[in-house]
């Protein structure tokens, strides 16, 4: 009796629609309510776990290993002394290389000058807050047979990336003297008379030195030459194009020159010798591209129209006279303003330290193949 009622009921559920069906299905399904129980976090099984935490580690590694504090902030080797740039041919050496850093944030200060002039003297200086007689100076016995200390460039870079090229004398007798006694091969670009090699080759280190340096010390020790003044002019025309984009906002790189007038007497101190060679270098380079007036002098302001003159007095034991600075002030003054002068950048794109020396490798054989060196020595008398 109850189960015809039982089959009954069903057949009268099977004759209704389906919506209805459908709906006392939905009605009938139990409804289950999950909540973790600790706080947030949600319910996952432990293979789930296991499996966020291994990519958690494996991303935090890849992180570890991508930036590495031990491998980007490695310092380079310090420099204990001095290393060759350059020979007295102008090939480059790779040694430097090593010192270089992947970074923007450097000076290049080239020094020039004739031989006993005290150009190795005032680099060593510079350089005396990290090691003392940097550079070697002439002595007794070289002075008296006219060797030079310095062979092509010397480089030496400091913590604080300023980069110092001492460079051989320019016009030294010596060098005239070893091609005789060695008798070295010339190239294509030399010629017959030896003066007028060695005057070539003086021309084309200065002309590399203002393509490659922020700041050119030219060391003096006496009033003024006017033949250097006509071999600094003469430089600056040889000098190759720095220009290597079809950019016409671009302009053309020159570099700060600092006359530095080195074993100075008393009265070149005087306020009247001071102004007169101030007006003399003016005169001579009012035509010239070079930043002379770049605030590298005496005097305790950086205003930068100042014309870049800078005086050294003679080192002698006792220094009895006060007018002036001492020897030790001077330097730490000259420091100071050469390490704060405008660095205009030598290319169109900002150059690293490691790019630098690229860019500086291929300055050198534009020098070496301009035509306009070989043709400006070729007029020579």
């Amino acid at each position: 009796m109850n189960s015809k009622k039982m089959i009954s009921i069903v057949k009268e559920s099977d004759g209704k629609d389906g919506e209805g069906r459908a709906l006392i299905k939905v009605m009938d399904r139990p409804t289950f309510i999950l909540k973790t129980r600790e706080g947030d976090n949600r319910a996952v099984s432990p293979s789930q776990r296991n499996g966020n935490k291994k990519e958690s580690d494996t991303h935090s590694s890849i992180l570890t290993k991508s930036i590495d504090p031990r491998t980007v902030l490695l310092p380079p080797p310090e420099m204990t002394g001095c290393i060759k740039f350059m020979d007295e041919n102008m090939q480059l050496c790779d040694n430097p290389l090593e010192y270089l850093l992947d970074q923007q944030d450097f000076l290049v200060v080239g020094c020039i000058g004739t031989q006993g002039a005290g150009k190795s003297t005032i680099m060593s200086l510079l350089t005396s807050n990290y090691v003392s007689n940097l550079f070697p100076v002439q002595g007794l016995s070289q002075h008296e047979s006219g060797i030079n200390c310095t062979t092509g460039i010397d480089f030496y870079i400091t913590r604080n990336r300023v980069i110092y090229l001492d460079t051989q004398p320019i016009l030294s007798g010596s060098v005239i003297d070893y091609s005789l006694c060695y008798d070295q091969k010339k190239n294509t670009s030399d010629f017959v008379i030896n003066e007028t090699n060695l005057e070539l080759q003086s021309l084309q280190f200065l002309a590399f030195l203002y393509s490659v340096c922020h700041v050119i010390i030219f060391v003096q020790d006496w009033f003024v030459d006017p033949n250097l003044i006509r071999f600094l002019q003469a430089a600056e025309m040889l000098k190759p194009s720095s220009t290597t984009t079809m950019d016409q906002d671009y302009v053309e790189y020159y570099p700060h020159i600092l006359f530095l007038h080195n074993k100075a007497e008393v009265q070149d101190f005087m306020p009247n010798n001071l102004e007169m060679m101030k007006d003399f270098y003016n005169k001579s380079f009012a035509s010239s591209r070079l930043l002379i007036h770049s605030g590298l002098d005496m005097s305790s302001n950086t205003t930068e129209n100042h014309l870049n003159l800078f005086l050294i007095p003679l080192i002698t034991q006792d220094n009895e006279y006060t007018f002036h600075d001492d020897e030790k002030q001077l330097i730490d003054k000259l420091k100071k303003k050469i390490h704060g002068v405008t660095r205009n950048t030598m290319t169109p794109s900002n150059l690293t330290e490691k790019n630098w020396y690229h860019y500086v490798s291929k300055v050198v054989e534009a020098i070496k193949k301009s035509h306009l060196s070989s043709e400006y020595g070729r007029l020579m008398p």
